[in-house]
C-alpha cells in the first residue's frame, strides 16, 4: 500500500492557506460586480460588504507573509503587500464611484491574487529560514 506523502513545513500551509484565503475574496468580488452590473442591483450590497472583507483578508494575509517573510521569499511577500495595497487603492475607488478605474483595477488585482496563490503553492522554503525537511507522518 502506498503511503501519502509527507505535510508541507507549517509554515507553507499557512502561507498557502492565507493566499487561497484572498483569492476566493476577489473572485468573489468579481463574480458580485459582474452580477450587478449585468442587471441584477441586488449584489451591489454583497460587491459593498465584499470590499471591506476582502481589504481585511488581504491586509491579514500580507502581515502573515510579513511575519513568515524567511519562509514566503522575497517575491511573494511583495506579491503579498502589493496586493493589499492595491485592494486598498480599489476600495477608495469604489467608494468614490470612479468605475472605470476601478474595473481596470480589478482586473489587475485579480492578476496579482492568482500569481500570489501560483508562486505560493510552487514555493519550497528557502535554504536556512527554518527547517525545509518534510515533516514525517
Amino acid at each position: 500500500m502506498p503511503s501519502l506523502p509527507p505535510l508541507p513545513h507549517p509554515h507553507l500551509v499557512v502561507l498557502r492557506s492565507a493566499a487561497t484565503l484572498v483569492l476566493s475574496a476577489v473572485v468573489a468580488q468579481a463574480g458580485w460586480a459582474a452580477a450587478f452590473i449585468g442587471g441584477e442591483p441586488g449584489y451591489r450590497a454583497f460587491h459593498e460588504v465584499g470590499a471591506w472583507v476582502t481589504l481585511v483578508l488581504t491586509v491579514a494575509c500580507a502581515l502573515v507573509y510579513l511575519v513568515l517573510r524567511a519562509s514566503a521569499g522575497p517575491v511573494n511577500v511583495t506579491l503579498a503587500v502589493l496586493l493589499a495595497a492595491l485592494v486598498a487603492v480599489q476600495t477608495g475607488l469604489g467608494s468614490s464611484g470612479v468605475v472605470a478605474p476601478h474595473v481596470f483595477l480589478g482586473v489587475l488585482i485579480a492578476m496579482v491574487a492568482t500569481a500570489l496563490t501560483s508562486w505560493t503553492y510552487r514555493h519550497a522554503l528557502p535554504e536556512g529560514s527554518v527547517s525545509s525537511k518534510p515533516r514525517s507522518q
